[in-house]
């Protein structure tokens, strides 16, 4: 019920807002609530669906009532509202199932065919209440509806698909640092150039903060170049109802409102593709990266990638004269997992393995994967008594390990650990990582499923 009740309040408190910004006449210049809805819609649980219409319906009728509209007119508005928002949710989820956030120029395409949807049959339902309100026919309403529709979901929406949910807590560390940020300059921009743009009476000046908009989307993240997208098309809409750009705060005819409104709607759409182009870039990127630098199979750093980060971390410790552990280990007669059980379950056990790995290392500590079924782990700062419990407490937890196989059997495996410490990180890595995988097999030998130790020399 709670649900219904939040979901009714925001419904109206947005559509109260867009109430205050109609210029003359009857549509609103600057209508949220529809996207709102459309957006609450695709982001909420499916059994949550029916809940959210229903405060949808509420917070509709509500408003009406408030705003003193007839029973019958407002039944009519609410009904074109809630239509248009449930087609939008309806075809967005049936073309996009994966990207609903927008970080694909895919799912912006299905969002733009979703919405200029949606803003036609809200349009069609929408026309007989313009109709009903004076002399204009259903032609022209489904016209003005249809434009102003589109608008707000082009403006609105994407930054309700693209805010991450729920909302990361912002980190401020300084005011120095926040100017230093990358978003600044632009975000400086687009606001100077929209209070600019305020300033000069002529309808031109409406598309001064495109090249600003443009260079938000190049650096700025996708949700926050989405809030600066409304930002201006919100400043743009409501400059427009008082009288800003040139074109007056009364007598503006609806050919040039509905003509305002697909301006802005376009306007808005550049900087989302390209940020959207511009995300997707950029998480294709660190897909080919992590893919050169992690091991596939077991998430752990490759060879060459857990190498070139330890010799960083040698360089660091040493000048600071810190202790250094490298651990050496690999699973004990992994050949005959293979041969009794076949290479999948050999890949299952090594996924099993360093999902152990994992839980068992301290916050700094580095895991990689040097070949086959041997491992090494990096522990920056651990001393000899340290880092023996870190390995003692691994070998344990893998010894307790039982990885269930397809075939219904269940793997036990145990690990063979060598651990090589440097009081002041005085050796090189790759002489620490030697003797640590020397002394590895001195725990093969000495009986496998123990963990052997050396101190380098000063």
């Amino acid at each position: 019920m709670w649900l219904v009740l939040l979901v009714a309040i925001v419904i109206c408190a947005a559509a109260l807002a867009g109430i205050y910004s109609r210029p003359m006449g009857f549509l609103a210049t600057f209508w949220p609530a529809n996207s709102i809805l459309a957006g609450l819609l695709v982001r909420a649980r499916q059994s949550n669906l029916l809940l959210v219409l229903a405060g949808a319906l509420i917070g509709y009728e509500a408003t009406g009532f408030i705003a003193g509209d007839p029973f019958w007119l407002g039944l009519q508005m609410t009904a074109a509202n809630m239509i248009g928002a449930v087609t939008f949710a309806f075809v967005f989820c049936s073309l996009e199932t994966r990207d609903r956030d927008l970080t694909r120029v895919r799912a912006v395409l299905s969002f733009i065919g979703s919405a200029i949807i949606a803003a036609v049959v809200a349009g069609v339902a929408g026309g007989p209440a313009w109709a009903s309100m004076g002399d204009s026919n259903y032609f022209d309403g489904w016209r003005t509806w249809f434009s102003s529709e589109l608008m707000n979901y082009l403006v609105l929406l994407p930054g309700i698909l693209a805010l991450p949910w729920p909302l990361p807590r912002p980190r401020f560390t300084s005011w120095s640092a926040l100017l230093r940020h990358p978003v600044v300059p632009p975000t400086i921009a687009l606001l100077a150039s929209v209070g600019f743009g305020i300033l000069v009476a002529n309808p031109v000046a409406i598309v001064f903060p495109v090249a600003a908009l443009i260079w938000c989307a190049l650096v700025v993240p996708l949700p926050l170049t989405c809030l600066l997208v409304l930002l201006y098309s919100g400043a743009t809409m409501f400059a427009v109802k008082l009288g800003g750009y040139g074109l007056g705060a009364t007598g503006l005819s609806e050919e040039l409102i509905a003509a305002v409104h697909l301006g802005v709607a376009m306007i808005a759409l550049g900087p989302v593709l390209v940020a959207s182009a511009t995300a997707d870039r950029r998480r294709q990127f660190a897909e080919v990266e992590r893919a050169a630098t992690y091991d596939s199979l077991t998430d752990a750093l490759n060879r060459g990638a857990f190498l070139g980060r330890a010799e960083t971390v040698f360089a660091g410790l040493r000048d600071a004269r810190q202790p250094v552990s490298v651990i050496v280990f690999d699973v004990d007669h992994f050949k005959q997992v293979n041969d009794a059980f076949g290479h999948a379950a050999g890949d299952l056990a090594l996924i099993s393995l360093s999902a152990v790995v994992r839980a068992s290392i301290r916050k700094g500590d580095m895991f990689g994967r040097l070949g086959g079924e041997e491992f090494s782990l990096l522990l920056p700062g651990a001393a000899a008594q340290e880092a023996v419990a870190v390995a003692n407490r691994l070998r344990r937890q893998v010894e307790r390990l039982r990885t269930a196989l397809p075939s219904g059997e269940v793997l036990e495996m145990t690990i063979s650990v060598g651990v090589a410490t440097s009081p002041a990180t005085q050796t090189a890595m790759s002489e620490m990582l030697s003797f640590a995988d020397q002394t590895m097999y001195e725990a093969k030998h000495a009986g496998r499923n123990r963990v052997e130790f050396v101190e380098m020399p000063a």
